[in-house]
């Protein structure tokens, strides 16, 4: 009767001890939520009619083994380039930076009382795209704060699910996947080859054909995307090259997120 006592209480020690292993493996575990920021002047609703607001929606990063913290930083960081491109030095949270947009356009209208443009800045983010070697998110931008147009943006952020360190064009793709880029970039937009880059009025910098600053992942693309200013004068727009991943499987670098 002892030892079946014995035994029995092993077995449930056993059992407790899997499952707080199991606890502590979904606690390690990186995740992702949406957090949502809104501020608007005197309670207006951008639905109604002009108003001035800001809203912000965009992925937090949770739980890992401190990659979470690292990933937010770098979130954060985009968004106060993106608010507040002015002042870099400082950094800011996004509730503060949503607290600011209201307060500087408040200031700016005392200061000009004829001013009535009301300003507008929207942010939706999301986690487009996830695999063991690449954590690539999504971000679409309006912004308004005065002048003859606002600004429309496109952006892409992708990191290392393992250290949570932004990723570059070179850790995801091989050297030669620049050549192919350009062979495509130059015939899309009728640029001969062996005619500077720049000839037909696109500004690479140093007359050099260079990878867009923002490449997207998603389950079966590489979304390469220019935004206006990037390459060309705001007129000629926002400009991307999307490549299925099974034509392009030979440039990158991981094979996880081939097909």
């Amino acid at each position: 009767m002892k030892k079946l006592l014995i035994g029995c209480l092993s077995l449930l020690i056993l059992a407790s001890c899997a499952d707080e292993k199991k606890e502590n493996d979904v606690e390690k575990e990186l995740t992702f939520s949406i957090k949502e920021i809104e501020k608007r002047l005197d309670d207006c609703d951008p639905e109604v009619g002009e108003c001035t607001f800001i809203s912000l929606s965009y992925p937090v990063a949770e739980n890992g083994e401190g990659q979470a913290k690292i990933i937010n930083r770098s979130i954060e960081k985009y968004i106060q380039n993106l608010i507040d491109f002015q002042d870099e030095e400082s950094t800011k949270t996004p509730e503060v930076l949503a607290d600011n947009f209201i307060s500087n356009y408040k200031e700016t209208a005392k200061d000009f009382p004829e001013y009535e443009l009301p300003w507008e800045a929207s942010l939706m983010g999301k986690v487009a795209y996830r695999s063991p070697s690449v954590i690539s998110m999504e971000f679409n931008s309006d912004m308004f704060t005065g002048g003859a147009h606002g600004y429309r943006s496109r952006n892409f952020l992708n990191f290392d699910p393992k250290t949570g360190e932004k990723l570059k064009a070179e850790d995801l793709f091989t050297n030669n996947f620049v050549d192919f880029v350009e062979k495509d970039f130059r015939r899309k937009k009728k640029i001969p080859e062996g005619e500077n880059i720049n000839s037909t009025g696109y500004f690479f910098e140093n007359d050099e054909f260079h990878l867009p600053i923002n490449i997207g992942f998603t389950k079966d693309k590489i979304i390469l995307h220019y935004n206006a200013y990037e390459i060309a004068p705001y007129s000629a727009g926002q400009f991307e090259m999307i490549y299925p991943k099974s034509e392009i499987s030979e440039y990158l670098r991981s094979t996880e997120d081939s097909l």
